[in-house]
């Protein structure tokens, strides 16, 4: 397998012919389809489906675009570090997020690298926990910020950057009977969340998997609802009153500013979870990354003190 061989498959992937990527690589169509048939012959499956109309991308073919993509990227980043060891680093770095660290960190992330690394294109991706481990892992990523949850982290490499509160957030006008005499407190014990229903992202995630330590821990179960999947619907069921999110205040920051949310800090015991930067292991961090990783951790900070982040800053290294 060679880089001329993905190029050609992309390319033909992208077009859906390979006379046309043949005609705007201005390569022979025969090689083309000499080195894909070699492609495919290496991987030993079909990557595209053949007939008069042209060709489409098999099952596999679709799972390998994935690869071919990210390797293509990453030898470009490649001869830009040897090309830029002495100067100021360009090109495109993946970052993956989850919801909430990706509500509080996204903007003044883009605008710090904006500011101070113009030539640095910054691609955001948000997702919940496990995937951005398995888009880490595949490629599709460069890195990650995100918290633990159960999955193998053998495969990455993380520096701690955070530990976050965790608090319950409900609307200010709540809509159901048991949340209503909470409005004018400022902490709940663990105990008392089995009198409610609190949405949780899914077991797989992150806050389940942290929840599920704390249930077992304690002995004590929460009635967990499921949270929407996109923060957004779940921050409107919350702040219109009609649930309570275990949540760290990175999510809800903005709307508790707007006194559309009430948020109570957990304890007994104090819920809280560490926050990572996390990077393949196998591969090498490039100039973007060691780039981009202060900044991080400076806009970290800044939220912070700002009390938009709330928790215990960690010290690098």
């Amino acid at each position: 397998m060679n880089t001329k061989q993905l190029i050609y498959f992309l390319k033909t992937a992208e077009l859906s012919s390979i006379a046309a990527a043949a005609r705007e690589l201005d390569i022979a169509q025969p090689s083309i389809s000499l080195q894909l048939e070699n492609l495919e012959h290496e991987l030993g499956t079909s990557l595209f489906d053949r007939d008069y109309r042209g060709v489409r991308l098999t099952e596999s073919g679709q799972l390998f675009r994935t690869h071919a993509e990210s390797i293509l990227r990453q030898v470009d980043q490649a001869k830009l570090d040897i090309r830029q060891s002495e100067e100021e680093p360009a090109g495109r770095l993946a970052l993956g997020m989850t919801q909430p660290i990706g509500n509080v960190v996204s903007v003044p992330l883009l605008k710090l690298v904006e500011q101070r690394y113009p030539r640095i294109e910054l691609d955001l991706f948000a997702g919940l926990s496990y995937n951005l481990s398995a888009q880490l892992l595949s490629g599709e990523i460069d890195l990650a910020i995100s918290s633990p949850d159960g999955s193998d982290m053998k495969q990455l490499t993380r520096e701690v950057l955070f530990r976050e509160k965790l608090y319950l957030a409900m609307g200010v006008n709540p809509q159901v009977d048991s949340q209503k005499a909470l409005r004018n407190r400022t902490q709940i014990a663990f105990a008392e969340l089995t009198k409610h229903e609190v949405i949780v992202t899914g077991r797989q995630d992150s806050l389940g998997y942290l929840l599920r330590q704390y249930e077992q821990q304690t002995g004590i179960k929460v009635r967990q609802k499921p949270a929407f999947g996109q923060l957004m619907t779940t921050l409107r069921y919350v702040s219109d009153g009609y649930g309570m999110l275990l949540s760290p205040s990175s999510s809800f920051y903005h709307l508790e500013a707007m006194e559309q949310i009430h948020a109570l800090e957990i304890i007994e015991p104090s819920m809280e979870r560490d926050v990572y930067i996390s990077t393949a292991a196998n591969r090498p961090r490039s100039s973007l990354i060691r780039a981009v990783i202060p900044l991080i951790r400076e806009v970290v900070r800044q939220e912070h003190l700002a009390g938009h982040w709330r928790g215990q800053l960690k010290a690098e290294g």
